[in-house]
């Protein structure tokens, strides 16, 4: 039995996180689907001024939303199982910069639309750091 690495750790710890970040996503997907039924379109559209593209933008965001959700979890599942065992680390390194990327992707799109907030820069940081320890996790079990 080999010694795990703190790198290892990191990414069990990290795993952790997606799990319980990427199970309240996709609780909360679930509940505005459900809950919204509580307001109807008509009172959607009333109280974004008259648009009608309100139920359909809050629609794709509760999407993207249980999107985001069922990533976390498979990495989060993936992360644990190759902290266990680094050499399972190919697809959570490969989900990690896919995660990393949306969230960069994220972060751009809140400076160029004029609506920068501090948590799309906190965002990228978990993604990073995963992606960064199953790097060091792949070099290990690659000497």
């Amino acid at each position: 039995m080999s010694k795990s690495s703190g790198s290892q750790l990191y990414i069990k710890i990290i795993s952790i996180l997606n799990l319980i970040g990427g199970a309240f996503y996709i609780l909360i997907g679930i509940i505005g689907f459900f809950g919204k039924g509580f307001v109807s379109n008509e009172e959607l559209i009333e109280k974004a001024g008259g648009d009608t593209s309100a139920p359909a933008a809050v629609n794709v965001f509760l999407i993207v939303l249980i999107v985001i959700g069922l990533l976390s979890l498979i990495i989060g599942i993936l992360g644990i199982r190759a902290a266990n065992d680094p050499s399972k680390i190919g697809p959570v390194f490969t989900l990690a910069v896919v995660s990393l990327g949306i969230s960069v992707i994220n972060l751009f799109v809140g400076i160029f639309g004029g609506n920068f907030s501090i948590h799309s820069l906190i965002e990228c940081i978990p993604p990073a750091l995963m992606t960064w320890c199953a790097s060091n996790v792949k070099k290990q079990s690659n000497l």
